[in-house]
């Protein structure tokens, strides 16, 4: 084993860290990332066991901005001292048990839990493997409506790596329309369907909103899932309200307690209701109706 390995250090906007998560892949051996100070940032780091080919790395990452109109991220990749950092990646990214669902990484060996719902994403995806408080509020919304409701026509809007759209395949067998402005994040959500058995139930998509064809020529919806951030859920309420059936369902996600009352205030003059809040370390998760 090396007595080194080299970081791969940077920050990116949340919502389109799967994608940068998935261009590291040929690079390094281990990825994870974790909300930055300033709240609204992810921290990218990765670690590889051999000296990266520095000017392809940056080139996989610029073209990942490039594909989503974001900037480029300024990349800083730094010799470490090994002190078994995927020994370590392991150890700091155990499996979650939320409600009925049971998610973990490739790195996990023990035996899945019986009775619960497994989902395998792996954990360098912060957003999209139930570790963030957004991503986890989402999940234990869809674990309280399983008590009580079937859904039969869902919509997973603003997908990411489809941890969501995989839950709701897993636990009403119904088949989910899961889309994304970001085409890298379509293509780990359509990777991470297959891996868990559900790639024949997810239908991948990649569009703008809710003027998507492959999005409107599917709804109106019973159950719309958006995991976003507030001022974009905010602009979108509308044609949310447009998309969801009469009595349907929508759990909204990613953004702060503070933004909470104003993210409901917006839907709420298209005709939806409160029906519950869940608190998450700061983070809320709001589920609505349509009256």
């Amino acid at each position: 084993m090396s007595d080194f390995l080299w970081r791969v250090d940077f920050k990116v906007t949340p919502q389109l860290a799967d994608g940068y998560e998935f261009a590291l892949e040929p690079f390094c051996a281990a990825v994870t990332q974790y909300l930055d100070d300033d709240e609204l940032a992810q921290r990218i780091e990765a670690y590889a066991e051999t000296q990266p080919d520095e000017a392809a790395l940056k080139e996989a990452i610029k073209a990942v901005a490039e594909r989503s109109g974001a900037p480029v991220p300024e990349v800083t990749i730094t010799k470490v001292e090994n002190k078994d950092w995927l020994s370590e990646y392991a150890r700091n990214n155990p499996p979650l048990h939320i409600g009925r669902y049971f998610i973990y990484g490739s790195h996990f060996d023990g035996v899945l839990p019986a009775g619960k719902i497994s989902l395998k994403v792996e954990a360098a995806t912060a957003f999209g493997t139930g570790e963030h408080a957004s991503t986890n509020g989402c999940l234990q919304a869809l674990d309280k409506l399983s008590k009580k409701y079937k859904f039969r026509q869902p919509l997973d809007m603003g997908c990411g790596s489809a941890i969501l759209a995989m839950a709701i395949a897993k636990t009403w067998g119904a088949s989910v329309v899961a889309s994304d402005i970001d085409a890298q994040s379509v293509h780990v959500a359509k990777y991470n369907a297959e891996v868990n058995g559900v790639g024949g139930y997810i239908l991948p998509v990649v569009g703008d909103g809710y003027n998507t064809p492959s999005v409107s020529r599917n709804g109106p919806y019973d159950l719309i899932m958006a995991n976003i951030l507030a001022r974009p859920l905010s602009m979108m309420a509308k044609d949310l309200a447009k998309n969801l059936q009469p009595g349907g369902f929508c759990v909204l996600a990613g953004f702060l307690e503070r933004d909470a009352n104003w993210v409901f205030a917006a839907h709420r003059c298209h005709g939806l209701r409160l029906v519950d809040r869940i608190r998450v370390n700061g983070w809320q998760t709001l589920i609505l109706r349509k009256l």
